[in-house]
């Protein structure tokens, strides 16, 4: 199943700076690279005339070989190399959504596995 995750609270600029650096921390993992397929996009598509969209999204993959508990895990970890903690969205394509705003590993899985239930 694939998954978005989001940054709240931020300018445009603040949110894809958070994007691309959680992306290079996913992306040095190489139990999360392969698996989760992590990459950068929009929620929006492009305006016509603009030279592009902001960033303002991360996918991923879940399944059997990514887990709900691996990315906690995974979010959290990133988030504790973070000055100010950013709260994150995790949002399936149904529009289920959880936030992230703890530093407790179980509650973080918890909260990702009703993804995965609902």
């Amino acid at each position: 199943m694939q998954v978005q995750v989001g940054v709240v609270g931020l300018n445009n600029l603040q949110t894809e700076a958070e994007l691309r650096s959680l992306h290079g921390w996913l992306q040095t993992d190489r139990q999360t690279r392969r698996p989760a397929a992590p990459h950068l996009g929009a929620v929006d598509p492009p305006v016509p005339g603009a030279q592009g969209s902001v960033i303002d999204v991360l996918s991923l993959v879940l399944g059997s070989t990514f887990s709900a508990a691996s990315l906690a895990v995974s979010l959290l970890s990133w988030r504790a190399t973070r000055p100010q903690h950013p709260i994150l969205t995790v949002r399936r394509p149904d529009g289920v959504t959880v936030e992230i705003n703890t530093s407790s590993v179980e509650e973080a899985r918890v909260l990702l596995e009703r993804l995965e239930l609902d």
